[in-house]
């Protein structure tokens, strides 16, 4: 999805990040896995942000 958006774009992307990086496909499947998973079993409706704490 990123890889027609201009390099400039993407570096102001990742400053405003507390991570200071852009998340990969991998750690949002990380998270699915944990929801799918048992040790999720007692989560019971929650915002899991997923954004490296992006501000906006």
């Amino acid at each position: 999805m990123m890889d027609t958006v201009p390099e400039k774009l993407l570096e102001q992307f990742k400053s405003q990040t507390m991570l200071g990086s852009l998340g990969q496909s991998e750690e949002i499947a990380k998270v699915a896995l944990f929801l799918a998973s048992d040790l999720s079993s007692y989560v019971t409706g929650a915002t899991i942000h997923t954004d490296g704490g992006m501000r906006l």
